[in-house]
């Protein structure tokens, strides 16, 4: 392969993966709107559900959903006017604020991940098991080399 075609090829792909990751956010962002939830606010709902009852303190949350502090401040006090989220001070460290969901939260979690599964499902029927298999394999990999970077 000449360096040229080298050079078209790493082009061609940033261009598709920027095509492929605007109308993906889009048809998320519609999907999630029917729900009354933004992508961040969901991913972070799904990040202390995982969490369980102690929830998780938002230095933790921030890390999981790689944000800086102040955007995962602004997005818990979003959630936390939605009443889907609740603040607390850390019983063993009293300067960390912890984050869990509420009842209202937990109830809608309970809703939307049937749909959201299905939702998935179709959004990537356009690819085999094989085809997002060797997908994921190749992002990571894409990831690792930008990591160096």
């Amino acid at each position: 392969m000449t360096e040229e075609n080298d050079a078209y090829w790493a082009i061609r792909t940033i261009i598709e993966l920027t095509k492929t990751y605007d109308l993906l956010e889009d048809v998320l962002s519609r999907h999630f709107a029917r729900f009354g939830l933004s992508q961040p606010k969901f991913n972070a709902l799904m990040q202390l559900r995982q969490a369980g009852d102690r929830g998780l303190s938002l230095s933790e949350l921030g890390e999981r959903m790689l944000v800086s502090k102040a955007n995962i401040t602004g997005l818990i006090d979003r959630l936390e006017r939605d009443n889907l989220v609740v603040r607390e001070t850390d019983p063993v460290d009293r300067r960390v604020c912890r984050a869990r969901l509420t009842a209202k939260a937990l109830l809608l979690m309970e809703n939307i991940l049937p749909i959201h599964t299905v939702f998935t499902r179709e959004a990537m029927s356009g690819l085999s098991t094989e085809e997002k298999t060797r997908l994921v394999e190749l992002l990571q990999k894409l990831q690792a080399g930008l990591n160096k970077k």
